[in-house]
């Protein structure tokens, strides 16, 4: 009687132990279960913190991209440069050179011209070959063109450069700024709303540059990694 009643009671036991140590270990699987949940929550509203921080950085810096200056010039169309045999190698620079220096006949040396061709964008050139290779008609004509000016008259008009510095310590000369003050008094520079900023690529031309490639490889970057 005592043997049997001695593995009764070590055979009741032993359940009880058994129960305790799956109850106790699951106490501790829960508890860390909560604190990986924690710290994965942590993670993740830390993330949106600094993506967030991120944003704003980038929105604060460079939302005047958004905008972009330019310059109206009347272009006449000449036919003795726009050969209709060779529109698309035109000397397409040359128009808005001779533009802009009908515009200020004043301008005699050849310093002075560079410094004023420098205002206008070189993509002005491709802007006229554009207009012309889509409509040639206008060949012969004179007509009023709304180009993108260079990007240290674009950062000027948008008030990123100090005029009170030194000539030497900017890009922009006296000069130069007397020129874009005269366009400002005639109406003809002017910011617009930026629609290259999201229809171009990468560019080395500031002025001419856009997101659209950053935005194209971003999107193929999530479709490969959505497939994945």
């Amino acid at each position: 009687m005592n043997n049997s009643s001695a593995s009764s009671q070590l055979s009741s036991e032993t359940p009880r132990r058994t129960i305790d140590i799956v109850k106790q270990g699951l106490t501790k699987r829960y508890k860390a279960e909560r604190r990986f949940r924690y710290c994965g929550l942590s993670a993740i509203i830390l993330s949106l913190l600094f993506l967030s921080f991120l944003f704003i950085s980038i929105a604060a810096k460079g939302y005047t991209a958004f905008q972009q200056t330019f310059v109206l010039i009347d272009v006449f169309f000449d036919p003795d440069i726009l050969s209709r045999d060779a529109l698309a190698t035109a000397d397409y620079p040359g128009l808005v050179k001779k533009s802009l220096g009908l515009m200020f006949p004043e301008i005699s040396s050849r310093q002075d011209k560079r410094k004023l061709y420098s205002l206008v964008s070189t993509g002005a050139s491709f802007q006229l070959r554009k207009m012309v290779l889509k409509s040639p008609g206008i060949i012969g004509k004179t007509m009023p063109v709304w180009v993108s000016a260079d990007d240290e008259v674009d950062m000027l008009i948008k008030g990123h450069v100090d005029i009170s510095t030194p000539e030497s310590e900017r890009r922009l000369t006296d000069s130069q700024i007397t020129l874009i003050n005269q366009l400002r008094e005639a109406g003809k520079i002017e910011k617009r709303y930026n629609t290259a900023f999201f229809t171009s690529g990468d560019s080395r031309e500031p002025e001419l540059a856009g997101v659209l490639g950053a935005l194209v490889g971003s999107f193929l970057t999530l479709l490969i990694t959505l497939i994945l």
